[in-house]
């Protein structure tokens, strides 16, 4: 929050708030989710979740800093965090841009967007054949490469 104070800020925040799951959205992330540290259920469950996403996937996890925040405490997210409802579309784009800037009175949590989509490995076709450290290499196809440099 702007202007909260704090020991490393001591006239107060002066930096915009970060949001990882607009980012995450707008770069079209293929799992974006967020969970809270008082759910341990629901916050093991969304790590599975990204766990089985194949590609990138984001959980975001609120929890309170015990030791230097006395405001964002462990009883103020509960007061204010509510999962999103079953009915919610997380392959909805626009819905989970909104619900990703929701935050104050009422914190969101759960999975924000998901989308299967080919990975960024997938789509690299020195990777079809698998890492690059196990694969072959065959010194005579990097004769030319190295007379180009010399």
């Amino acid at each position: 929050d702007p202007a909260f104070v704090t020991r490393v800020q001591p006239q107060g925040v002066i930096s915009s708030p970060f949001n990882p799951l607009s980012l995450a959205i707008s770069q079209d992330a293929g799992f974006v989710s967020r969970g809270w540290s008082g759910d341990i259920d629901h916050l093991s469950w969304l790590i599975k979740q990204a766990i089985q996403h194949k590609g990138f996937s984001l959980v975001d996890t609120l929890q309170p800093c015990v030791t230097f925040n006395k405001k964002n405490t462990y009883r103020w997210y509960k007061e204010r965090v509510y999962k999103l409802a079953e009915e919610y579309d997380p392959t909805d784009r626009l819905a989970a841009f909104e619900r990703a800037q929701e935050w104050g009175n009422r914190i969101p949590i759960g999975i924000f967007y998901r989308r299967q989509k080919p990975t960024f490995e997938d789509q690299l076709a020195g990777l079809k054949k698998g890492p690059l450290f196990r694969q072959k290499l065959d010194s005579s196809q990097l004769k030319p490469l190295l007379e180009t440099l010399s």
